[in-house]
């Protein structure tokens, strides 16, 4: 009963701050978007919104799916020593990672700009944002795996959002400085800021383990982190991925409207990853304590609350879309709508089943997980690349809508085939949402432990 006490308030007091930033953040991104899109010129704009996606997948590569392994190790090990130094170590192999991956991520990201004057401070601004991100998201991972759940949202990249939007809007229309390299200067210092005092604040967290141990810490980890990456990245390209492909390709107009779409098609899936990364660091300790039913239960009602909200922003953009980007971002962007729609319907499913893969990673199933999500990359890069160059922008946006689809329904059936169970979204909000933020599945494993 104290464990799945325990992991309710937890979860209750980290969804409401990650929403509460996450607002914040959603309408921070926003208001960039259309500071960027109205401030730079297209070409500008279109390299900026690559190297925003090579800011999501930076983290990935450098992380290697080690922020999954220490929400997943941490929770389970009942030696304070123990966890810090599971944090440190995976925090020293973060970095490591990082520093060897960091300019080859920035390098695809401002591939647009190779050949260009303007291409090598723009190139190291870039590789200096990814490291610092990757590090930074790794100890908002090693504050969430302890139940540090301020310090953890205060080290998302919402908060940086919020500050960057405030900073970068100051250099634009301020300072009259309508620059690709102002703009990520600005980007950079706000990033740096957060990371020193979040590095700062983890010091209680974090503990190096001896070189000889270290070293064999780091190789287990990383052995873990693999198959994860593995999840992360096939996730990744399938979408915020295909924003480099179509900067590269397409001309800056049709580049600047597809990452347009996909950017903002992201935000359709925001409170269902919101309340993933609050409920799974609690349902693993809940797992470690053997209530799975109950764990199968509050994921899917995760998914039924991120779902329903997905579903609403759906219907909005299908009645508003049009009209509200034509009048946020001008009539060159109106093409937008009707990609952002079909992205939005695909995250309106991913919002349903997602929960499935979290579900595999959470039990240990990450072997089987990683091989679908790889199965599904495999297949739809050659489509999506197909798309792009003989289709245009709608048809890519088609391609990969299907592709995200494929994606997280496979992974349902993957949990089924693995567990026998699989969480999704249900047609109960009203119930999944009073659970959610009630004590009721408290209540039930009373019931199951004095039965």
């Amino acid at each position: 009963m104290g464990d799945a006490r325990s992991v309710s308030g937890e979860f209750r007091h980290s969804l409401m701050w990650r929403v509460f930033a996450a607002g914040g953040g959603m309408v921070a991104s926003f208001l960039l978007t259309v500071v960027i899109v109205r401030g730079l010129d297209y070409q500008d704009a279109a390299v900026f919104f690559a190297i925003l996606a090579a800011l999501s997948i930076g983290p990935l590569i450098g992380r290697l799916g080690l922020g999954a392994n220490v929400i997943r190790l941490i929770p389970a090990e009942p030696v304070a020593q123990r966890r810090r130094t599971i944090a440190g170590t995976h925090l020293l192999a973060t970095a490591m990672l990082s520093l060897i991956t960091a300019p080859v991520i920035a390098l695809v990201g401002c591939s647009a700009l190779i050949g260009d004057g303007g291409f090598l401070p723009v190139y190291l601004l870039a590789s200096a944002l990814i490291a610092v991100e990757s590090v930074r998201l790794m100890l908002s991972d090693i504050f969430a795996a302890n139940g540090r759940v301020l310090a953890s949202v205060a080290t998302m990249h919402y908060v940086r959002s919020i500050l960057a939007l405030m900073v970068i809007a100051g250099i634009i229309y301020v300072a009259r400085s309508e620059s690709l390299v102002g703009v990520l200067v600005a980007y950079l210092a706000v990033a740096g800021i957060q990371f020193v005092i979040a590095l700062a604040y983890a010091r209680s967290e974090i503990a190096m383990p001896p070189m000889g141990e270290g070293v064999a810490m780091v190789r287990e980890a990383l052995g873990h982190g693999i198959r994860l990456f593995g999840v992360d990245v096939s996730e990744f390209m399938i979408l915020q991925g295909t924003i480099w492909l179509a900067t590269a390709i397409l001309s800056p107009l049709l580049a600047t409207q597809y990452a347009l779409a996909v950017t903002l098609g992201m935000q359709v899936v925001l409170l269902n990853n919101l309340t993933l990364l609050a409920v799974v660091p609690p349902a693993a300790r809940l797992w470690a304590s053997g209530a799975k039913a109950e764990v199968v239960r509050l994921l899917s009602n995760a998914a039924t609350l991120g779902t329903t909200v997905a579903v609403a922003l759906v219907v909005f953009i299908a009645i508003l879309g049009p009209m509200a980007i034509t009048f946020a971002y001008g009539a060159d962007m109106r093409p937008t709508a009707t990609m952002l729609l079909v992205i939005a319907i695909a995250g309106a499913v991913q919002s349903c089943f997602q929960v499935s893969s979290a579900l595999l990673i959470v039990t240990g199933q990450i072997t089987q997980a990683a091989r679908v999500a790889l199965a599904v990359l495999g297949v739809s890069v050659p489509a999506v690349v197909a798309a792009v160059w003989w289709g245009g922008p709608f048809v890519l946006s088609l391609i990969t809508a299907i592709s995200i689809v494929v994606m997280y329904a496979s992974q349902y059936v993957n949990a089924k085939l693995c567990l026998g169970v699989a969480p999704h979204a249900d047609w109960r909000p009203v119930r999944a949402t009073k659970e959610l933020l009630a004590d009721t599945f408290v209540e039930r494993t009373d019931a199951a432990e004095s039965s």
